[in-house]
């Protein structure tokens, strides 16, 4: 089970990364260009989980791109997207320095730290390595940094965006979208606390349906824009 749902997981998140880079290749707003990214960096972390799902055990370099990929670089990069929507765009530019910073700092740490081999055989009921492989200073530092400002920055941003459409009563198709990608932010936020009290075919369920939330949330708003968009002018 905690293979197939992991497989499943890498085709629903390459398959969003596959229609958001298009829609960044169509648009140019910089927003797609790094939730594109960040799908893509959770692709290649699934990925790395489901090759240890398979082979039953973490090695260091399957666990090494999960941590890399996953732990460290999603969150942020979706909350600095966000930004680029709904904060200025001086500030949406800091906070994309700040996040390569911390992208750059976690990405070196990880990749020049060594991983035992024999410590990666110490897993929680998840599967997940219980061992603090990674120093606190600064790698896990940049990893727990990174995901609190990208968690608050993805969902605040979207439940602020839910509030305008709501207040202002307009788009009610695209305010219903972006509720589904702050719901599918805020089930990502405690999947492994939802493995912890169900287990980790829960934990995996909860993973999968976090990422077709906020698809199927990005698609419904989509959808919203093409309806409502003005036709161009034609001479």
């Amino acid at each position: 089970m905690a293979v197939t749902l992991s497989a499943l997981d890498v085709m629903v998140s390459a398959l969003f990364t596959f229609f958001i880079a298009r829609q960044w290749y169509e648009r140019r707003r910089p927003y797609q260009l790094l939730w594109a990214f960040a799908m893509l960096v959770w692709t290649v972390a699934v990925a790395a989980e489901t090759i240890a799902a398979v082979r039953g055990a973490w090695d260091p370099a399957t666990y090494r791109f999960y941590y890399a990929f996953g732990a460290l670089m999603v969150a942020p990069w979706l909350g600095v997207g966000s930004l680029f929507l709904v904060a200025p765009r001086r500030w949406a530019r800091l906070a994309l320095a700040v996040t390569l910073l911390l992208t750059v700092i976690g990405f070196v740490g990880i990749f020049s730290h060594t991983v035992p081999a024999e410590a990666l055989a110490v897993t929680d009921e998840l599967g997940f390595v219980e061992t603090r492989i990674f120093p606190m200073m600064p790698t896990r530092l940049a990893i727990i940094v990174g995901n609190i400002f990208g968690s608050v920055a993805f969902i605040g941003g979207a439940l602020y965006s839910v509030y305008g459409f709501w207040k202002k009563q307009i788009m009610r198709d695209r305010m219903i979208g972006v509720a589904l990608i702050a719901a599918g932010g805020m089930l990502a936020a405690v999947t492994h606390s939802v493995g912890a009290l169900g287990g980790p075919s829960l934990f995996r369920v909860s993973q999968l349906g976090a990422v077709l939330l906020i698809f199927g949330g990005y698609l419904i708003t989509n959808n919203a824009l093409r309806l409502t968009a003005p036709k161009p002018v034609t001479a």
